[in-house]
């Protein structure tokens, strides 16, 4: 009889504990999130690039029965075009490149399974037979932890202490221009002396008798 409860008492608190593991999609929704928060104000090719860079190396099969091939600066750009975040494009390469079965799913049918099924990050893990999210959980902090280096850099290069460049100065408005002096109103040129008229010559004395 104790066998009994001690055997559903191990399961009533092993059940839940193992099923989070799984089913428990907060920390790799928060992770997701820290991408974006990461990725804002970066320019867009250089993140897209970074992601590439991290899964140099890995093929993915992204449609149903396509080869197999690694992932493309393109690939990324498409996901952001059907209105994916960075995160959530994280995530999507991490549940895609970690599965273990030997029939792992497209990266367009997990993406489906996403936007059509409208499935949390957590049901879908259990679909694609994950156990525990935490490979996953790490991918996608890896993503994170890239972005923010690349970002520190950035800042470093900008100034000290991550300070952004000093303004530029605001010119000095030009000082309006004097008014020009009025010119001096030219002086009154002195009116010309009235010549005096001529005295007449006086007449000429007669001569007297000789």
């Amino acid at each position: 009889m104790w066998r009994k409860i001690m055997v559903f008492g191990l399961v009533l608190v092993a059940g839940p504990a193992w099923a989070q593991d799984a089913s428990n999609d907060r920390p790799l929704t928060a992770a997701g999130r820290q991408v974006d928060q990461s990725a804002t104000g970066s320019d867009q090719g250089r993140v897209t690039s970074r992601i590439v860079e991290q899964w140099k190396g890995t093929e993915f099969t992204f449609e149903k029965g396509a080869a197999a091939r690694e992932l493309t600066a393109q690939d990324v750009q498409d996901y952001r075009a059907k209105g994916l975040g960075y995160g959530e494009i994280s995530i999507l390469l991490a549940l895609a490149a970690k599965q273990d079965s030997q029939t792992p799913l497209a990266v367009s049918e997990i993406h489906a399974m996403r936007t059509t099924d409208g499935m949390g990050w957590g049901n879908i893990a259990k679909e694609l037979g994950y156990t525990s999210l935490g490979s996953v959980v790490s991918s996608v902090k890896k993503t994170d932890q890239t972005l923010r280096a690349d970002r520190a850099q950035r800042v470093d290069r900008t100034g000290k202490g991550g300070k952004p460049d000093s303004t530029a100065r605001i010119e000095k408005a030009e000082r309006p221009g004097r008014p020009e002096k009025i010119e001096r109103v030219e002086k009154v040129e002195r009116v010309e002396r009235v010549e005096r008229p001529q005295r007449p010559e006086r007449p000429e004395k007669p001569e007297k008798g000789r």
